[in-house]
């Protein structure tokens, strides 16, 4: 199953619910997935109510397109299938492609110098437990809770931190509650802030405050750029930051909350990895334990 799966199993089935239970997602989770490819393609695809969900006049269109996609795309996995040779396919995030990667790539071709890693930028974490489970991945960086029939290997606790403007009355303060903030600031959601059921996304909608400007959800950058010109404040964790504010004017502030992700490795039960795939796991958890003592001289504000 490729791209367009969960939408054709919605479907289907006539109803998120069972749509989400037949392909092992909750049902916030693959509405999330749906409505990120309507708001992709700029169409609405379903109506929704509460007895189910049925196709729009353009959605009737687009899924006839989208079965003959999936079906050329699944020919085209069988024939790569046939014919690949040595392939290591590995998810990736932003974050950990610019933090972690080129170490772990640097070891294992000293080992491996003749294989192909194909890396994969998974932009929602979902994709990536998507691609595990269907063998279009042998492992994927991930930040959710293990899916059910698959293997999760933390590696590094990420904890969150409020980013304000260098002129917010915010600025001075060492830590802060993430309750003396919500309801009283714009806050501007990224992909990373409220991706997999984030905790922060939903601590702000329940205190959403109307505003001149209804955010969606921004890329990193552009969110940075927004708390820049004091528009808002966000929140992101620490291995994302670590690339986004030098040398903007913008100030990192902890959390008094206990609020993380785990980053972890999400691969196939042991019994069911290749040689190559636990070569990769071991190597990167070496690079990640010597990166996190590195870092803590590199960056003290990193918790």
């Amino acid at each position: 199953m490729g791209k367009y799966a969960p939408v054709l199993k919605a479907a289907e089935c006539g109803s998120m619910t069972r749509a989400a239970q037949s392909m092992g997602y909750t049902q916030p989770s693959l509405g999330y997935i749906i409505n990120n490819i309507e708001n992709e393609l700029g169409v609405k695809i379903f109506y929704r109510d509460k007895r189910g969900v049925t196709p729009t006049e353009a959605g009737i269109g687009l899924l006839e397109i989208m079965r003959q996609i999936e079906a050329m795309e699944n020919h085209l996995q069988e024939a790569a299938r046939v014919s690949k040779q040595e392939l290591l396919r590995v998810g990736i995030l932003s974050s950990v492609a610019s933090q972690w990667m080129p170490e772990i790539l640097e070891n294992f071709y000293q080992f491996y110098p003749e294989v192909v890693v194909k890396l994969e930028n998974e932009p929602y974490y979902f994709t990536g437990e998507q691609g595990v489970k269907e063998h279009k991945l042998d492992c994927c960086f991930f930040a959710g809770r293990c899916p059910t029939g698959l293997e999760s290997l933390p590696l590094y606790e990420d904890r969150y931190y409020l980013v304000v403007g260098e002129e917010s009355d915010l600025a001075h303060l060492r830590a802060v509650s993430i309750w003396d903030v919500v309801g009283k600031y714009q806050f501007i959601p990224t992909n990373e802030s409220t991706d997999a059921g984030s905790a922060i996304r939903e601590i702000f909608d329940r205190f959403a405050q109307s505003s001149r400007l209804d955010f969606q959800p921004q890329e990193n950058q552009m969110a940075i750029g927004l708390v820049e010109k004091g528009m808002g404040i966000t929140v992101l964790p620490g291995l994302t930051l670590l690339d986004l504010i030098p040398n903007r004017a913008v100030k990192v502030i902890p959390l008094k909350e206990d609020l993380a992700r785990t980053v972890s490795l999400l691969c196939p039960k042991e019994a069911e990895r290749s040689h190559l795939t636990n070569v990769f796991l071991r190597l990167t958890r070496q690079q990640v334990a010597q990166w996190k003592v590195a870092q803590r001289e590199k960056s003290p504000w990193l918790q």
